[in-house]
């Protein structure tokens, strides 16, 4: 006699059931109400304006991770063989042509640290205290000291005809290129080593739900109430991952896991609050903090020239974030720009003079995700700014300049299963008369040389 084995799973709300010895054959009969649906290809597509860092992290910079805690490298070295200057750190005092000395000296970014990219057979310049300059070839290997370089040195000459020079403390120090001896043999190496960091993933989820009775319901307005909470709650679980991306700040507390955002970094590396004035810190991140009234032409070149430094590893266009009255500012200062500054000055209502001479062009134009984009062209780089809707309150005088090519949007995904966003239906218990699904995101934001981004804090806005 065959047994019934009709009864259904208690997930499986709407699957067929069957009198049938062969139990395999209702499993699958209809689609199971709490599916899964993949939506990261199409939540970018919804209000775009609302969540801009989200829509072009998602479209550019997505590079899925297999780890919860996922490690990425980061290469400083085209800073090492860029930049290539430092700091007296125990000057040897009066020099004289011909004669070596002992010479200690520090990293000039990050005061207090040792160089690795000393070798024999340099020549570096040094800017004496007394404004003459001084030419200086390493002769023995240089020693890492801990907090500073150690090694001897040969005073090649002077800028001047003096026969002796003071070189002191903190005087500034810039290598020349290298100088050897006829048949002599090859130099010793350096090598820039990558730096390991990490980051954490973090889970976002938001809830829908409604009764079935105001499902049944028609109402006034949107006649598909569900649909509308929907669409509604899809926007705010893509604003919930842009404040994350944007402000938080990486860290893990009662199996909880916080992704770092990209203001969050360029704080935690800074000296300062987002609240107050911005400084910039060379060894970590830029940041500007000043009155919009305070701007003038020379200043804002003045800050591009250093975060579209070819030397600080960025590349010559970044995407720009901005509050709302940032955005009104830059579009009022384009206006002067055009026909009215002269150089190195901003007065509202007053012709300054000549027309600026520099290429300093802003335009309004269509971004390719549904953004109103401001294109700031200047002989250094030119800033893509748009929106953000979420810079206000303490920081509402915001505007982040960021790298696309130095950040990544990491969904989790593996062994077949991708966290990036998708919907789970019908999570509700099974005794309820309601309808509830789930919206679930597990992704992090990666920010590797936060040098290469840059915050202002326009502390009038």
């Amino acid at each position: 006699m065959a047994i019934n084995k009709g009864s259904l799973a208690s997930y499986n709300v709407d699957q067929t059931s069957t009198v049938s010895g062969n139990w395999d054959s209702a499993v699958g009969a209809q689609a199971d109400l709490r599916r899964i649906h993949d939506f990261s290809d199409k939540v970018h597509e919804l209000a775009p304006e609302e969540s801009p860092f989200f829509v072009y992290l998602t479209q550019m910079s997505k590079n899925p991770t297999n780890d919860p805690v996922f490690r990425f490298l980061e290469n400083r070295s085209k800073i090492d063989w860029t930049s290539r200057n430092f700091v007296m750190a125990n000057a040897p005092g009066t020099v004289v042509a011909g004669t070596s000395y002992s010479f200690s000296v520090a990293d000039a970014a990050t005061p207090a640290a040792s160089i690795d990219w000393l070798i024999k057979g340099m020549v570096f310049a040094v800017e004496s205290s007394t404004s003459d300059q001084v030419i200086v070839r390493i002769e023995t290997a240089p020693v890492d000291a801990g907090t500073t370089t150690t090694f001897t040195g040969k005073v090649i000459s002077f800028s001047d005809t003096d026969t002796g020079d003071a070189i002191a403390d903190n005087d500034r120090c810039q290598v020349i290129g290298t100088a050897f001896a006829e048949g002599s043999g090859s130099p010793d190496v350096w090598s820039s080593q990558l730096e390991d960091d990490f980051g954490y993933t973090q889970i976002f989820k938001t809830a829908a739900e409604m009764t079935n009775t105001a499902i049944a319901t028609n109402y006034r307005g949107y006649a598909d109430e569900w649909n509308r909470i929907w669409n509604m709650k899809l926007r705010e679980h893509k604003v919930d991952i842009e404040r994350a991306m944007l402000f938080s700040q990486r860290g893990r507390a009662s199996n909880i896991q916080y992704t770092e955002g990209i203001v969050g970094s360029i704080l935690k590396n800074s000296t300062s609050a987002a609240s107050g004035s911005l400084v910039y810190n060379s060894g970590a991140s830029y940041l500007a903090g000043q009155a919009s009234t305070a701007v003038t032409y020379d200043s804002i070149l003045g800050d591009f020239e250093v975060v579209f430094d070819p030397a600080r590893g960025g590349g010559n266009s970044k995407l720009g974030l901005a509050s709302l009255p940032v955005i009104s500012f830059f579009n009022k200062l384009g206006g002067f720009f055009k026909g009215t500054i002269a150089a190195g000055q901003v007065t509202a209502g007053t012709d300054a003079g000549p027309i600026n001479p520099y290429n300093f062009d802003i335009q309004n134009i269509k971004g390719k995700f549904g953004h109103k984009l401001m294109a700031i062209d200047t002989v250094h780089g030119t800033l893509n700014l748009t929106k953000e809707p979420l810079f206000r309150g303490i920081s509402s005088g915001f505007m982040l300049c960021c790298d696309l090519g130095q950040i990544g949007y990491r969904p989790l995904v593996g062994n077949g299963l991708n966290r990036d966003t998708h919907i789970v239906t019908n999570v509700q218990q099974a005794d309820e008369d309601l309808r509830k699904d789930m919206i679930i995101t597990e992704a992090g934001l990666e920010v590797s040389l936060p040098e290469t981004h840059l915050l202002y804090n326009f502390t009038d806005l």
